[in-house]
């Protein structure tokens, strides 16, 4: 047997069509993971970056903002993917899905040819961007290889796997959308019209077979942009074409980034590592770098910010598909998920841990986005409003610990007033609503 032989008959088989229901719901569960990890990875690129660093210029210090904004306005709209993939879950019938594992994670994870990890901004980071965000124009039913090229590839095959449920003719169509009327998030939860776009984001709801992959073109156009495929298929709801996607965006900020000076990208950069840890993880990539915290403040902060990332999570798994929730249940959780502890908690706990040591020498600490177990979808209201005020309670009282303690950042008191602000927020309206 040739060399050439033996090589195929050990090469990974390619990818599959999606065929059934399960096929759907597995590539849209990984999906979910992927557009989840991806938004980890440009929140912690803008983390990394000082736009007042005192060694840059103004005009430098324009450019880093934009670097800035841009990555936070992706970051934005990836979380916007993962709710229209959350979306599609529910719509055919099965609960959303806002786990994923721990970064880094090697290459071929899930079955995308690239690396998945936690990198400061610079060229390492715009250089998997580039390649995440990168368009796929191949006819739409090119036979793929082993792996996805990029994550155009992942939503090219979900949108065949649509198609061939829920076209007329197919034995699936009139059962698909099983989910159709349960719960999920659109413009309307947030007081905007069906085609706005609120924030950076455009949510859909998913009811049917042309809904479904209006979603699906929506993160296309976002993500990789204007490509002679998508603009061959206008996009429900108005969306045009978009020429600032993600792809495009990367490639501007790559651009500026060259065009900075060796000693102003020096400056830009706060110190911080790839891939922190405030403890070890079994489900990391094994060879890849990491930088475990030694410092005490640092592991605290981090672990009360993966707890509060956490909440924010549960609260918005609450928020989709069947459960017992009532329409004020579901009001609170989105009146907590979303700005307040976003906001007043978990972005302002980023900004607190680059002011710390790591405990290395070398870096400092930065935001972890760290799951410390399974996100899981609780049905049982009174479980879950018990175990949520418990959580918090526990939150509450670890930030005013760690506010106690010296040489911590002096706004760590403002966010644990606004824990406790929240905490008894939550236990008055449970309280209140049996």
């Amino acid at each position: 047997m040739s060399l050439a032989s033996i090589a195929a008959v050990l090469a990974p088989p390619p990818i599959a069509p999606i065929r059934t229901r399960e096929d759907l719901i597995d590539a849209l569960g990984r999906a979910a993971e992927l557009e989840h990890a991806i938004m980890a990875q440009y929140l912690y690129a803008a983390f990394s970056l000082d736009v007042t660093a005192p060694g840059l210029s103004p005009a430098d210090s324009e450019a880093v903002r934009g670097f800035v904004i841009s990555c936070l306005h992706i970051a934005r709209q990836e979380m916007e993917h993962l709710g229209l993939v959350s979306n599609l879950l529910v719509a055919v019938g099965a609960p959303p899905n806002f786990d994923r594992p721990n970064l880094p994670l090697p290459p071929r994870f899930y079955q995308v040819e690239l690396p998945l990890a936690l990198l400061p901004f610079g060229d390492e980071f715009l250089t998997l961007a580039e390649r995440l965000e990168a368009p796929c124009d191949e006819p739409p039913d090119h036979p793929l290889g082993p792996y996805y090229a990029s994550i155009a590839e992942v939503y090219e095959r979900l949108r065949a796997g649509f198609v061939t449920l829920g076209s007329p003719d197919a034995p699936t169509a009139d059962t698909l959308f099983l989910g159709a009327e349960a719960q999920q998030l659109d413009n309307a939860a947030f007081g905007a019209s069906p085609g706005q776009i609120w924030y950076g984001i455009t949510l859909i709801r998913v009811k049917d077979l042309a809904s479904a992959l209006a979603a699906i073109d929506l993160i296309r156009v976002q993500g990789e942009g204007a490509t002679p495929t998508l603009l061959a298929t206008p996009v429900m709801l108005g969306v045009p074409a978009d020429t600032t996607s993600h792809f495009a965006r990367v490639r501007e900020m790559r651009a500026a980034w060259d065009a900075l000076s060796p000693a102003a990208r020096a400056a830009a950069l706060r110190p911080v590592p790839a891939n922190p840890q405030s403890y070890p993880h079994g489900d990391v990539d094994p060879r890849a770098e990491v930088c475990l915290f030694t410092d005490h403040r640092a592991v605290a902060l981090a672990t009360l910010g993966t707890r509060a990332y956490e909440l924010m999570l549960l609260l918005l798994t609450r928020q989709y598909g069947a459960s017992d929730a009532t329409t004020a249940d579901l009001a609170m959780y989105q009146g907590i998920a979303f700005f307040p502890l976003m906001t007043m908690v978990v972005r302002p706990v980023g900004e607190m841990l680059v002011q710390l040591p790591a405990g290395d020498g070398r870096h400092a600490a930065a935001f972890t986005f760290e799951l410390d177990g399974p996100i899981r979808a609780y049905r049982d209201r009174v479980s879950f409003h018990q175990q949520l005020v418990e959580r918090f309670a526990h939150l509450a009282a670890g930030f005013a610990e760690l506010a106690a303690a010296p040489d911590v950042p002096a706004r760590m008191a403002f966010v644990a007033k606004n824990v406790a602000y929240l905490t008894e927020r939550i236990r008055a309206y449970v309280a209140a609503n049996p």
